[in-house]
């Protein structure tokens, strides 16, 4: 699904900067799945909800042999109850997309459930269920990022550790109440110097 291009930022996270008001979208990290002329898609991937994966995984018929602490994400503001899966087996979801390498996006669990593959979780596998994405019309996102809401952080998509933005892994292992400043930092941002500029402009104002 990720779109590619020399002009889009599909494979690229978004982070949103402190002054960036939406309450949808406060210190959110989004990865762009899909960026062209007409538009662009994400998923909030730092955003829990109080719901475990193990309660929506049992409302489902699958059986979550993962961390029963884990909980769901809100994906975004758009169709909260439209589900996605992004996760690292391959072989779980005959006919899901690898988004990235080593990442692949679930969609629709019927061909898992077809497939008779009802578990998931376990064995050290990482998997994130998440509610809802983020979508922006034509040239909507390109304005904001103008505007200066947004820095883009590219993923590495190269073998070995990443040496400029973050690799694939880290979408998948990083906790979420770290992604916003560890994605800022993989950038070069002091996470700190734009809370400062937040607190200053609240001031003048």
């Amino acid at each position: 699904m990720i779109t590619m291009d020399s002009t889009s930022l599909g494979g690229h996270l978004l982070c949103a900067v402190p002054q960036l008001l939406d309450p949808n979208f406060r210190r959110s990290v989004v990865l762009l799945l899909e960026h062209n002329e007409e538009g662009a898609l994400g998923l909030v991937l730092n955003n829990p909800l109080p719901n475990t994966v193990a309660d929506v995984a049992r409302g489902l018929d699958l059986s979550w042999e993962g961390d029963e602490d884990e909980t769901v994400r809100l994906g975004g503001p758009v169709e909260p109850m439209r589900g996605w899966i992004l996760h690292d087996q391959p072989d779980w979801d005959p006919t899901a997309e690898e988004v990235l390498p080593g990442v692949w996006l679930t969609t629709s669990l019927e061909p898992v459930t077809r497939a008779g593959h009802r578990a998931v979780g376990g064995d050290h596998s990482r998997v994130l269920f998440l509610l809802g994405y983020a979508g922006w019309a034509g040239s909507q996102l390109e304005g904001e990022i103008a505007a200066g809401s947004w820095l883009p952080v590219p993923i590495d998509t190269s073998d070995g550790p990443a040496r400029y933005g973050v690799s694939p892994r880290w979408v998948l292992e990083q906790e979420p109440e770290d992604m916003w400043t560890s994605a800022l930092r993989a950038l070069g941002v002091d996470p700190g110097r734009l809370a400062r500029a937040k607190l200053g402009s609240d001031a003048i104002q």
